[in-house]
């Protein structure tokens, strides 16, 4: 217990465990969740990735500035509502992801961002993709 947090002076690790176990026993507290103290309650926090059922991803620059402006074109359509650029994203990816060009636009874009790239991959070496026997 000690390990893995620090007692400040004046206390010990035997009753920080004590009243961790006192805890418990009033309040449904799960092992590995993160709950904050405000005005004296201890609240659960839902994890990042579930909020909203929004996930984390990295998304390139150039594709959150131009999701940004088509939230900031929406507004005006939506009266006054601003979408978040992820919902913006998410829009895109789901409409795209139904096209049957799918594979050839994300083909495209992944070949338009690495041909810029210093090392060409045709000039690396790698296994052939046909042996010929």
């Amino acid at each position: 217990m000690s390990d893995a947090i620090d007692v400040k002076s004046g206390y010990s690790p035997d009753e920080v465990q004590a009243l961790l176990e006192t805890l418990r026993g009033m309040v449904d507290l799960e092992e590995g969740e993160l709950y904050t103290l405000r005005r004296g309650m201890l609240h659960h926090i839902a994890p990042r990735n579930e909020e909203n059922g929004l996930r984390r991803i990295r998304v390139m620059e150039e594709a959150y500035e131009a999701a940004q402006q088509v939230a900031r074109r929406l507004r005006s359509k939506m009266r006054g509502y601003r979408p978040d650029p992820a919902l913006v994203i998410s829009a895109f990816v789901m409409h795209m992801a139904a096209s049957t060009e799918a594979d050839e636009v994300a083909m495209d874009y992944l070949q338009r961002l690495f041909q810029d790239s210093p090392v060409d991959a045709a000039d690396s070496p790698s296994v052939p993709d046909e042996v010929e026997v």
